[in-house]
């Protein structure tokens, strides 16, 4: 609520002019009371920005771990995806030799029948 143009109708006013108080001074008391009441708002504000800090940097910090977890969590499974990929594929390399080998010993007779005939 913007301050009053008018600070003599306020009732801090009249309970001051009510208690005997130095008209002089009504006014710079007023003034007193309303910088020391704006310094306790900024006071406040400012406790609440700092806590509100301190919660961020404590979530920011607490995502960064579990960031770097599911980060390690994903190079183990890949490695050990890529670890089983391997063994399949030296599985089916013994296997694709074997039938070419295989295949190899009639490709040879044959070839002997040819040159033979």
């Amino acid at each position: 609520m913007p301050a009053s143009s008018k600070p003599e109708t306020s009732a801090i006013h009249r309970v001051l002019i009510d208690s005997g108080a130095d008209p002089k001074l009504i006014h710079p008391a007023i003034e007193e009371m309303r910088n020391l009441s704006g310094q306790n708002v900024i006071t406040a504000i400012g406790a609440q920005i700092t806590e509100l800090r301190s919660d961020t940097q404590t979530q920011i910090t607490e995502l960064r771990s579990d960031l770097q977890t599911q980060i390690t969590e994903l190079r183990a499974e890949m490695q050990t995806q890529f670890t089983s990929l391997r063994t399949e594929m030296n599985a089916l390399n013994k296997f694709i030799w074997t039938l070419l080998s295989l295949l190899f010993i009639p490709m040879l007779g044959l070839l002997y029948k040819i040159l033979t005939s």
